[in-house]
């Protein structure tokens, strides 16, 4: 039995590591309405450089990573290109929401496998990147959650609340999220294509493939930089040695 436990580990093992090549998406089109800024919030400065550096460098010092696809707008495209272009990265043009950009961003990946980030996250972890990729090759699609600290109710349409689910079923999900490339990339395609709105990747994946996603810890040092109050925290954030 030994044997055998010990042979599964390294086949397991043996697995992974040789096919888990993947391209990471990073988002980076948006306006920085909600955060109150003048440009893109994925520019604000972080100890002496963009907060988009951050997730960048991230996934340059990942091997595995193979190829960087950075969504942007068409009018900073130029700007973009000079500031972030490396061996690994190529941009691409963003669309009119969030799930065509990524649409257009999967369009230029090469791999079998996808990890698709918020360029606003700056401080997702290696230990993150390394849980997601573990679980994608068996799971197909795997999303950061954390556990919800408040209670959460829902409201009708009057304002009046309905229900409350239990806190131990809830999570609040984050990015990168991981995905077999074909599968979210058909799932997009149809949200798109009917014209529904989907909230994040794994939302698709569930409407349009009815594939549930798994479930890895996220991390409360990933949070999405969005308003006013997060641009603060950034100055707060005391990473570790």
């Amino acid at each position: 039995m030994d044997k055998l436990k010990s042979e599964s580990r390294f086949f397991v093992e043996w697995t992974y590591t040789e096919t888990m090549n993947y391209t990471a998406i990073v988002l980076a089109a948006g306006k920085g309405c909600r955060s109150h800024l003048s440009y893109n919030k994925v520019l604000f400065p972080y100890q002496g450089q963009p907060i988009l550096q951050k997730s960048l460098d991230l996934f340059e010092s990942d091997p595995d990573c193979t190829q960087i696809v950075v969504v942007c707008a068409r009018e900073e495209l130029a700007d973009f290109k000079a500031r972030f272009a490396n061996s690994k990265t190529l941009f691409t043009i963003g669309g009119k929401t969030r799930q065509n950009s990524v649409f257009n961003g999967l369009n230029c990946t090469k791999e079998p496998y996808v990890l698709i980030h918020d360029g606003a996250r700056p401080f997702a972890s290696i230990q993150l990147i390394e849980r997601l990729k573990k679980a994608v090759v068996d799971y197909e699609a795997v999303v950061p959650g954390v556990e919800v600290v408040d209670t959460i109710k829902e409201i009708d349409d009057k304002g009046f609340f309905v229900c409350t689910p239990m806190r131990d079923h809830l999570r609040a999900v984050q990015t990168p999220q991981a995905f077999k490339t074909v599968l979210v990339k058909e799932a997009l395609r149809r949200a798109i294509e009917e014209g529904v709105l989907v909230s994040d990747d794994a939302m698709a994946v569930e409407l349009f493939k009815r594939k549930k996603s798994y479930c890895v810890p996220g991390e409360l040092a990933n949070f999405k930089v969005t308003t006013p109050q997060d641009l603060e925290r950034l100055t707060e954030v005391k990473e570790e040695a």
